[in-house]
């Protein structure tokens, strides 16, 4: 969840950061284009502000962020894909 974000005032964003954990022995490479997706009803107003590296080490993490800009009042979903 992003919280609440005003739309009548610029700018009106919210920046989450998220990790990803490789808890596996081996590798986790990411291949998807883009390897962070945004997706649904509302996806434009979401977008991705620093991307997933292609490769995340064993038993290391890294960090994306996703920037929430609504266009307009209400609820607004999205959904985040990894690949």
């Amino acid at each position: 969840a992003f919280g609440s974000a005003e739309v009548a005032y610029a700018p009106a964003q919210i920046i989450r950061t998220f990790t990803v954990r490789n808890l596996d022995t081996s590798p986790l490479s990411l291949t998807g284009s883009p390897r962070v997706a945004l997706s649904g009803a509302h996806a434009a107003d979401f977008s991705v502000v620093s991307p997933l590296p292609a490769e995340i080490a064993a038993g290391s993490s890294a960090t994306f962020q996703i920037r929430f800009a609504p266009t307009a009042a209400g609820p607004r979903l999205a959904t985040v894909t990894i690949a």
